[in-house]
């Protein structure tokens, strides 16, 4: 069993709501804790500190935590409140994931709205530490909007990515992304995950 990733970052507001929303979750299908900590690769200690909102996890944890509850990642990522819609994109309460190595991601289809895609706005920092290698089911679209990225695949050569450039490739390939050079640059990940039951 895996220890927590120390890229994880302390606890929020949006991590006491995806900390419940994983929960109700394990719950509702009647799952033990510890059976799911070990089908996501975490530890049991850390996945009940993220169910108590003591600790944020990270996208890929989240990824591994919704493979193992079969369901969408989004499902997550700012629960749905009451039997009304989503909030809208924009919502300022939609939920920000670190990712490691100086990198955010900004979910932008929220509240487990859609089961086949989810949306993110990545931030990357330039000089720190580069995040883990990231693999999941289905296909990610990459669009850089602001500054230049490199995107690895696992024994591939890596990409340099411009502004207004794209990629597209299969999520089951272990890939990562850094910013190139000294700036900032900013992508839009688009992730075509298939329908979940």
């Amino acid at each position: 069993m895996a220890a927590p990733d120390p890229r994880e970052t302390g606890p929020s507001p949006e991590a006491a709501a995806v900390g419940a929303a994983i929960r109700r979750r394990r719950k509702a299908l009647g799952i033990r804790m510890v059976d799911l900590a070990a089908a996501a690769g975490l530890s049991q200690p850390f996945l009940s500190q993220l169910e108590r909102g003591l600790a944020t996890p990270s996208l890929g944890s989240i990824y591994r935590i919704a493979e193992s509850l079969d369901c969408p990642p989004g499902a997550f990522l700012r629960a749905r409140s009451g039997d009304g819609p989503v909030a809208h994109q924009t919502d300022p309460q939609v939920v920000q994931v670190t990712e490691g190595g100086g990198q955010t991601a900004e979910v932008l289809i929220p509240g487990g709205a859609s089961d086949t895609m989810e949306a993110y706005r990545h931030h990357f920092v330039p000089g720190e530490p580069e995040r883990g290698w990231f693999e999941h089911p289905g296909e990610d679209f990459l669009y850089v909007l602001q500054g230049e990225v490199i995107l690895e695949l696992r024994g591939e050569q890596p990409v340099l990515l411009r502004q207004g450039e794209s990629a597209h490739h299969r999520g089951d390939i272990p890939h990562r992304c850094r910013p190139a050079g000294g700036s900032e640059g900013r992508t839009l990940l688009v992730v075509s995950s298939g329908a979940h039951s």
